[in-house]
């Protein structure tokens, strides 16, 4: 098993190291949420541990074992403030990219471990065809960490030649890697949750890109790992599934404070004497139990048959699909119920409660944890092939 390094002689988990960053995520909660930016504190603690940076090889910080690591971390980090888990829950995949690149590229890529990473998936700028590489402009929305970030990884859509210009049927598009000296970033996270992400706009206008440095999906893998034959698609939506278990999690824990805190002497009735306090706290203590292992059970499932160089079935990808989702969407609806129950103290910033609230709205605004994906689970498990490219990727 790979760790994460603590010293010359102390390895770490990743999901043990979240640990020792909690207690900072949640004294920085404040710092994070006013800046729209991870608290420098909480960047240095990420980064020591090399939090951002699990996706890739070993060599250059990876962890290359089971993906359950990952969750776990997610779940841990999202319980204290989730803007730290969605910041290097977004960093893995832009490290997951990294498998499509040749040996050369990604070491020069990801070589600095001080580094962060942003992303955007969404085909929203263009790469002209030009000698040894492409001319990338473009408009992406929604870069989470871009204030952080060194590399970004953009989606664009590939023009020159016979190519289609607009998306659609016959349109090329790739991942372009483009150092933060391109790129200009445009202040538009005006939001209530997820604040502490950061996710502006960025720009960039007529930047070359060499073309090593220009994959998709279709790309090669050199380091035919098990790590890297997992497939992007799923375990991108279970880590957001872990996300929203975490802050379910940090939900249960501060309305079991609140009523803790909460013992006053007489006759008046506390909060923890409410019937409707004590029901959803126990329903919702059992039900993220079963969604984590639920969810937990399918991702290593993967991990088994990539162990193996098996090719996954579609059953075994619908249950990720499923898990991830059922689980996302359970979480959302019992963080309800807990911020209804807490009653106007939900309403007081001072409880963490409020931003949770607000965060797991936001988290499920994703498009990786959206309800369609639990139409493409059930197409597989009555024998119809799921129809969405991602389901398989």
């Amino acid at each position: 098993m790979s760790y994460t390094k603590l010293s010359d002689t102390v390895k770490i988990k990743p999901s043990e190291a979240a640990k020792e960053i909690y207690d900072i995520a949640l004294v920085n909660r404040e710092l994070s949420e006013n800046a729209r930016k991870l608290a420098p504190a909480i960047i240095e603690k990420l980064t020591k541990y090399e939090l951002f940076r699990m996706a890739l090889p070993k060599h250059l910080g990876g962890i290359e074992d089971n993906p359950i690591e990952t969750l776990k971390t997610y779940e841990t980090l999202a319980s204290a403030e989730t803007s730290v888990a969605w910041i290097v829950w977004n960093n893995h995949l832009a490290c997951t990219f990294g498998r499509f690149l040749d040996s050369t590229s990604i070491n020069e890529i990801y070589k600095n471990p001080n580094d962060v990473y942003a992303n955007s998936t969404r085909p929203e700028g263009f790469a002209k065809i030009v000698p040894d590489g492409y001319l990338v402009s473009g408009r992406w929305t929604l870069v989470s960490g871009c204030e952080l970030a060194d590399w970004f990884v953009l989606r664009c859509l590939v023009t020159g030649g016979e190519l289609p210009t607009k998306l659609g049927p016959g349109a090329k598009l790739k991942l372009m890697y483009v150092p933060k000296k391109f790129v200009k970033i445009i202040d538009t996270w005006s939001v209530g949750g997820l604040r502490g992400t950061g996710s502006h706009d960025i720009e960039i206008e007529e930047t070359f890109v060499q073309e090593n440095y220009a994959v998709d999906f279709e790309s090669s893998v050199e380091n035919n790992t098990a790590y890297n034959r997992l497939p992007i698609g799923a375990i991108n939506a279970s880590g957001c599934a872990a996300m929203s278990l975490g802050l379910l999690k940090g939900a249960i824990d501060e309305l079991t404070k609140m009523c803790l805190d909460r013992v006053t002497p007489g006759k008046n009735p506390d909060l923890r004497d409410r019937l409707t306090v004590q029901t959803v706290l126990a329903k919702a203590k059992s039900t993220l139990a079963a969604h984590r292992s639920q969810l937990h059970n399918s991702v290593s499932t993967l991990w088994k048959e990539s162990i193996n160089e098996n090719t996954f079935t579609d059953e075994q990808l619908a249950d990720v699909w499923a898990a991830s989702c059922e689980a996302a969407t359970v979480a959302r609806s019992l963080i309800s119920e807990i911020y209804a129950v807490a009653g106007t103290s939900s309403l007081y910033t001072k409880f963490r409660i409020e931003r949770i609230h607000r965060d797991v709205h936001a988290v499920l605004q994703h498009g990786i944890i959206q309800p369609h994906w639990m139409n493409q689970a059930g197409m597989a498990y009555v024998g119809l092939k799921p129809t969405a490219a991602m389901f398989r990727i």
